[in-house]
């Protein structure tokens, strides 16, 4: 009976001990990984976000041409006057481009991005190297836009208006190591006209 008991003592401390092990390098594996996981995740989930930003912008423009954002106006000499843009139909253009580059963003599910196992537990040394370990985080978010003129110098007597939607998204990064919250901004060229002469008077035609 005393040896039986002498074992199941022993037993029980090689459980504890094992347990104990066991929770100090679950420990010190999410000290290590947590933050490496989570810098790592902002900077690749920012640029996810952008990317798919970026595309649904082109694919909305690609898909309306046709439309006439601004037209000019010019002097009896030909030199031009205005350029007026047409408001109905740019918002028109604006809430297809911001509506799809959010739905882009939420579409961004189950996204692998790898980081370097010396990343982790290398330190200066080692550094990002060794073989990766995937991460998969998931994004969601929401975003909103406004128009942006700037006039650019293109040469002797050349000025290019140009005329941008500038997007803003709120996005979220859902992590093993938790939720990230991150602020992006992209903007979007929309179209440009080429101006020679003295730069004109810019307004908005509702």
């Amino acid at each position: 009976m005393k040896r039986k008991h002498y074992i199941g003592k022993i037993l029980i401390k090689t459980i504890v001990t094992i347990i104990i092990i066991a929770a100090l390098l679950f420990g010190f594996i999410e000290w290590r990984v947590s933050p490496v996981v989570r810098s790592v995740a902002a900077v690749q989930g920012k640029s996810y976000a952008i990317s798919a930003i970026n595309r649904a912008a082109q694919e909305v423009l690609e898909e309306n041409r046709s439309g006439e954002l601004e037209t000019s106006s010019s002097s009896e000499d030909g030199r031009l006057c205005s350029i007026i843009t047409n408001t109905a139909a740019a918002n028109m253009l604006k809430n297809k481009i911001t509506l799809k580059a959010q739905e882009s963003i939420s579409d961004l599910r189950h996204q692998q991005m790898n980081i370097p196992i010396g990343m982790i537990f290398g330190g200066e040394l080692i550094g990002p190297s060794g073989p990766d370990i995937p991460v998969f985080i998931t994004l969601s978010g929401t975003t909103d836009s406004d128009f942006e003129e700037s006039f650019e110098s293109a040469g002797i007597n050349q000025t290019v208006h140009k005329l941008s939607l500038r997007i803003n998204a709120d996005i979220r990064i859902l992590t093993p190591s938790g939720t990230i919250t991150e602020k992006i901004t992209t903007s979007v060229l929309i179209g440009e006209t080429v101006i020679v002469g003295n730069v004109p008077l810019v307004n908005s035609n509702s």
